[in-house]
């Protein structure tokens, strides 16, 4: 194996956090017909279920897309959708079992934007203690 194996940090508020996974689609493949209108009310759907479903996400301007939604905006949402699983050593207060702390962040950029310049512009004003899950190492 060659190359830097460290991995990139990054600012969450007081937190230093690693990033683990950062995965890209293109969010309109394989769609056949739509409108702005629908693909923004299909995305919040969804994103609003996996939020119900599990601590330790944020979807970055979800307020943001909603609004855009009831306004019935024209225009789409950026094309590509972007995932990073962040993870850092902090615990919740009382935890005394070994482990860790994860925070999954979602939100949507156009084609050829950095997105580890934006992933830094998006956490660096989030609160990793009230947003983040905590993970108990597996033995």
């Amino acid at each position: 194996m060659t190359g830097n194996l460290e991995l990139r940090t990054f600012q969450v508020g007081e937190i230093d956090a690693e990033l683990r996974e950062l995965h890209m689609w293109d969010d309109l493949e394989g769609m056949i017909e739509g409108t702005p209108y629908l693909h923004r009310r299909f995305r919040i759907m969804q994103l609003e279920k996996q939020l119900a479903g599990a601590q330790g996400m944020y979807v970055h301007d979800l307020d943001g897309i909603r609004a855009d939604a009831a306004a019935r905006v024209d225009t789409w949402l950026p094309r590509i959708r972007v995932h990073a699983r962040l993870s850092a050593p902090w615990c919740p207060g009382g935890v005394t079992e070994p482990g860790h702390s994860e925070l999954s962040v979602v939100w949507f950029q156009r084609a050829g934007e950095d997105p580890f310049g934006r992933l830094a512009e998006i956490v660096r004003p989030l609160d990793w203690t009230a947003l983040a899950r905590f993970e108990a190492d597996s033995d």
